[in-house]
């Protein structure tokens, strides 16, 4: 197999972490790689919080949520916003939204998410071991709720994902129990569940590590190219155009976030992806927390790092945000302020948490494009590309070096969405 990949000339379209780790992994089989990532790209993941946690894969889409989105949209009590105005690709959006929350088809969805994220701390253990450094957390996920239906909501969520396969260790906190494993909560919490075995690495110190490491193994990272178009080259090569030049390739892996959409279109593929952007604060408390927090009710992430904490929320869906809003960056600070013993965090920065791609069943898509012998998409992870990177890297290096992928990645084949190239 390695000697098959030491001919294969991969370009990689996309320099966030899912096309970095898939760089890299090409490169550890073997492969020559050029990674291009355009200028302006604005990735999700600098200013996310930065969580890789299996236990919450759930896709967004299941039984009563549609109902509950609706109910809750109405009240303006939402963790999520629609932008955009009314238009075909939304109501196509929406309607495979809705088609895809059966009790069956989200139970498969996790199961097999969950299969992809199963080595994803041990693969982050060991990129730290291979002296590729960040920063990195390994106290587990607190899942606090102020309210008995949001820790029932939050023992769901893990018992669910027990149920499909998830095999970390938690547990159900009391009020008391809660305030002794974390002081920073506000007393008044009623409850919460401790996922002990997530992590959370700081995402920008993991990008900029990533990138020295491609780099390092002798991969070609070229970060002020905007690819326009992907075309035949005759026999089974391809040519990446850019603005400057052209690019030969053996293999193609499109893995350009909520961007893949035009390249693919240039295909003749269509797949619904929508953008979902949200925001993040970095700041510090009086008492920060030793674990990273989900705050239940307003869905509002908390991650400790070295000499601050991050709070990210919102979930804007459709066309996106020219810059952080501050009336978004109040609804933030006000939400979780409650859940904390030392109230609203002083604030350092306000971010945009880019642009994350969003399929409508909420799963990614991954594996070869229809009709396009040679070109490979990994993109849709939605939010969660940290988590789902190092499995999406795994199964990208399979197709790419030897034509076969996993029987599970059957769930993330493209087909299952494209209109067009069928």
């Amino acid at each position: 197999m390695v000697a098959e990949a030491a001919r294969l000339r991969v370009v990689v379209v996309g320099g966030g972490v899912i096309g970095l780790w898939c760089a890299r992994d090409l490169l550890r089989a073997g492969a020559d790689v050029t990674v291009l990532d355009r200028p302006d790209a604005g990735v999700s993941t600098p200013a996310s919080a930065g969580w890789v946690v299996p236990a919450l894969s759930a896709p967004l889409s299941g039984p009563g949520v549609v109902r509950h989105s609706v109910r809750s949209l109405l009240r303006r009590e939402a963790a999520f916003s629609i932008r955009p105005r009314l238009s075909p690709t939304l109501v196509s959006w929406l309607w495979g939204f809705a088609r895809s929350g059966t009790e069956t088809r989200h139970r498969e969805g996790l199961r097999a998410i969950l299969e992809l994220a199963a080595d994803a701390a041990q693969e982050y253990d060991a990129l730290l071991r291979s002296g590729v450094g960040f920063e990195i957390h390994r106290r587990g996920l607190v899942l606090v709720a102020r309210t008995a239906s949001g820790l029932r909501e939050a023992s769901a969520l893990l018992d669910n994902a027990a149920a499909a396969g998830y095999d970390g260790k938690y547990e159900v906190l009391d009020r008391h129990e809660l305030s002794s494993l974390e002081p920073a909560l506000h007393p008044g919490v009623h409850g919460g569940v401790h996922a002990r075995d997530e992590v959370h690495v700081r995402p920008e110190h993991l990008l900029t590590a990533l990138r020295a490491d491609v780099e390092s193994m002798g991969g070609t990272l070229r970060r002020d190219l905007s690819v326009e178009g992907i075309v035949p080259d005759g026999g089974r090569t391809w040519s990446v155009v850019t603005e400057q030049r052209s690019l030969p390739a053996d293999r193609v892996v499109v893995a350009a976030g909520i961007w893949s959409r035009a390249l693919l279109e240039g295909l003749d593929v269509t797949v619904p992806l929508l953008p979902a952007a949200g925001y993040s604060i970095t700041g510090h408390l009086d008492t920060p927390p030793e674990h990273a927090l989900k705050l239940m009710e307003p869905n509002v992430a908390v991650s400790p790092f070295e000499g601050g904490v991050r709070l990210a929320g919102r979930f804007a869906l459709g066309r996106p945000p020219s810059s952080a809003a501050r009336r978004e960056t109040h609804r933030v600070l006000s939400a979780a302020a409650p859940y904390l013993r030392s109230g609203q965090p002083s604030v350092d920065r306000v971010e945009q948490v880019g642009l994350r791609p969003v399929t409508p069943d909420s799963l990614p898509v991954i594996g070869p494009v229809p009709g396009k012998d040679g070109v490979l998409v990994a993109t849709g992870h939605g939010m969660l590309g940290l988590t789902l990177a190092p499995g999406t890297a795994a199964e990208i290096t399979r197709l790419a070096t030897t034509g076969r992928g996993s029987d599970s990645a059957r769930t993330f084949s493209i087909d299952r969405l494209t209109r067009g190239g069928r």
